[in-house]
Order: structure tokens, then sequence, then C-alpha cells
């Protein structure tokens, strides 16, 4: 513990470079002209450009606010390595007794505790690289934006160049490496603490094209000079950042042990340490509050996790947890672990998109903003991976998830490797 408490304050202090955030650099994916803010032209900006600005047309609740409020959701969801160590305790005439076979699951929890005295520590780095939102592919995303109403007439469509409207394609890569130092120490028999930090470090890159469709061959929407008018413009973004992520603590308490079954509480709190403008945590705080029942049949653990999250962020709802899976003995030195992870909204999703726009004049016409679906995010994930016996109290950890639900900001495999000692 001494040798690993320089290592949690190093990780404490770390802290990001604070200049143009990612959420600043993400949104030059869509500044085309020289006013500083998204969507603005630079032909008679003042007059027309303003007004294809998503804060003024769009509100608080525009695309772009979608799109960064589901990375948030995305990073709050990273799972940590669970607290299970390869010898746990369970009971016996109230008397504590080395139960572990196999050396556990890698993101579930089982129900024993490590034992009074016993200590877990270790790290892992889990890897992530963004391919789709809610299904739709990142590098052909299409988001459009259009006119605001302006005055003296009350019908959109009137003047004619309000039917004119922005139409973006973007190309984006979004990664994130998650570096988690973890702990967890038996304070008694039957009640477990924990603490993991997580060092985040999130990247972009990103590439847009915008067209403006134009309603008719008169309009004074263009992009580029008034003596080199253009009605296509192309934007690109990368940056990076580093630092702490949102640090999770919990505490674990063992409730009963029948002859091959056990139950556990289990509380979880992570804090919004990481800066969400970098996308290095969710920006809010949350509460997991879950039960865990595991089994032992000789080499055979089946495990079961169930609970809920609440989350303080305005645009998260409450969301019902819950993982069933097993982890199996194959050698002396081998486990295998997989589990089926499911974590599903409560109600209706508070990261809504935009409406449809209806064009009233002179004909009326449905336009929709985003190929983005409106539907709740239910994360479904499968995950497979394995503990390895390096040596009496050193494991190596290796483990990937891949989702199975087209929900949320998602990519194609999140991997993890990692090694936890048992002391």
């Amino acid at each position: 513990m001494r040798r690993l408490l320089p290592v949690l304050l190093l990780a404490l202090c770390t802290v990001p470079a604070h200049g143009q955030s990612l959420s600043d650099r993400f949104n030059q994916l869509f500044t085309f002209g020289d006013c500083g803010r998204p969507l603005c032209l630079d032909v008679n900006a003042t007059v027309h450009g303003e007004h294809y600005n998503p804060s003024i047309v769009q509100g608080e609740d525009d695309l772009l606010a979608f799109i960064t409020n589901s990375i948030g959701l995305t990073v709050s969801q990273i799972p940590f390595a669970a607290a299970t160590g390869g010898v746990t305790y369970s009971f016996e005439s109230g008397v504590p007794v080395a139960s572990s076979v196999s050396a556990g699951p890698i993101f579930a929890d089982r129900a024993e505790t490590l034992g009074r005295g016993q200590l877990l520590f270790g790290a892992n780095v889990t890897g992530a690289s963004f391919s789709q939102i809610r299904g739709v592919s990142l590098d052909d995303l299409l988001l459009r934006f259009t006119h605001e109403d302006v005055d003296p007439s009350p019908s959109l469509g009137d003047p004619v160049f309000e039917r004119d409207y922005i139409e973006v394609t973007t190309n984006l890569d979004l990664s994130l490496l998650v570096t988690s130092i973890f702990a967890a120490y038996g304070v008694s028999d039957r009640v477990d603490i924990g603490i993991a930090l997580p060092i985040v470090r999130s990247s972009m890159t990103g590439r847009s094209q915008a067209i403006i469709q134009q309603y008719s061959a008169t309009t004074p929407h263009s992009f580029g000079t008034p003596s080199n008018p253009m009605q296509t413009a192309q934007a690109s973004t990368e940056g990076s950042a580093t630092g702490l992520g949102d640090i999770a603590a919990r505490v674990k308490a063992h409730v009963y042990q029948g002859p091959t079954v056990g139950l556990a509480l289990i509380g979880d709190l992570r804090l919004a340490t990481g800066r969400s403008e970098d996308f290095l945590g969710s920006g809010a705080t949350s509460i997991r509050i879950f039960g865990a029942a595991s089994a032992r049949y000789e080499a055979f653990s089946p495990h079961v996790n169930a609970g809920f999250q609440y989350t303080s962020a305005d645009w998260a709802t409450t969301r019902v947890l819950g993982t069933a899976g097993f982890d199996y003995l194959l050698g002396e030195q081998v486990t295998l672990a997989a589990e089926l992870m499911t974590n599903l909204e409560v109600g209706e999703s508070k990261l809504t998109l935009p409406e449809p726009v209806v064009f009233t004049t002179p004909d009326v016409v449905q336009l929709p903003l985003t190929d983005i679906p409106d539907r709740n995010d239910n994360f479904v994930d499968a995950a497979i991976g394995a503990k390895i016996q390096a040596g009496t109290q050193l494991r190596l950890v290796t483990n990937i998830v891949v989702p199975l639900a087209k929900a949320g900001l998602r990519p194609g495999v999140t991997w993890t490797v990692g090694f936890e000692v048992s002391r």
C-alpha cells in the first residue's frame, strides 16, 4: 500500500492543459465562417450568416449539444475492474473460510469479500475507438441546419431564402484510452472498501463538408467571399487531452452465505473529477447501488448483479443495471470469465434530438435534421476475458467488450489489459 500511495497522489495531481477544449475543437467541424461561432457564413454574416447559428435557431438542445452529451454519457459508463481477488472468503458457522476456486469475474462482482486485512490492488488499460452513434456511422453522419424565421413574415419560407439549409456530413474519429489504478481493502471479514482512479486520454480527429442547399437560384447565402462565393465548404479538427477522469469509490458488504450461494450489497460513487469539456469525464456525479449474487460449483462460478444508477446530469436519466455471467477455472493458472451486461434507461431519454423543421411557405415540407434515430440509449454488451495466474499473488487480466445494441455512442470493440495483486 505504501508503494501504491505515491502513484495515487500523482494521478490526483494530473491536470490537463487548459487551452482550447475538445468540445470547442468538435465545434470547429461546423465552423465555416469567420464570426467565431458554428455555422456562421462569410457573406453578409451580420444579416444572414448568424441566422444559421444553432444557439439562435435550435436553442440549447441542438444537434451539437446532443452529440457532446452523448459522449459524456458514454464516458460515464466505462466499467472499472471489480475488486475480486484470487482468494475470497465465505462464512461457515460464522468463521471465514477461503472459498474461491477461480480468480473471479473481471467487471462484475461476486458476493464474497476479500477478508479482514486483505489488500487487492492493480491497474488496467482500456481502449475504445468510437464508430457509431445509435447505429449511424460517424464516418458518414448527416446533420442539417435550417434558417431562422425572420421578420416581418411569421411563416418559415417567406422570404424564400429561409428555405435554404446547410447540410453537413462528417467523418469523425474519437478514441479514449483509460488507465485505471484501483485498490480494495478488507476492513472486516464482511466489508470491503475500494477506490479507482482513472487517467483518461481522449483524442479526436475529424473532417466535415457543408453544402448550402438552395431553394432558389437567387439567394444571399454562400461560403467564401463576395467576389468568390461558394456553395460548399470544408472544415477539419484534431486534438487530444489527458487528465484525471471520474474517481470511483465503493463499499461492499457481504450479507448472506449459504452452502453454495452468497449475497452482497454494493454502493458505488463516481465523482465529477474529469473535465467534461475535454471528454475526460461525464461532468456529473453518479451513484450506483446494486446487489450481487454468486454461487460456486467446483470450478464453475456463476454470478448475477442487479441495481440502478442515478446521475446528477440534467441530460441523464436513472438507469437500471444488470449483469449475468460466470467464471470458470480452465486449469490451475487460467480463469475464463464471460458476462452479458445491460444498462437500460428508465422512462424517456433526455438526450433528445431537435424535431424536424416544417417549412410552411410556399408549400408545406418537413425536413429531418439528422439521420440519427430518436430512441432510448439502452446498452447491451457481451464481455469475455481471462485471468492468468503469473505468480503466487499476481494475476494478468485481459478482456474484450462487444456492443450488442445500437444505442448511444459506441465503439466496435472495447479492450482491456492489466494486472492485479493480492496481499
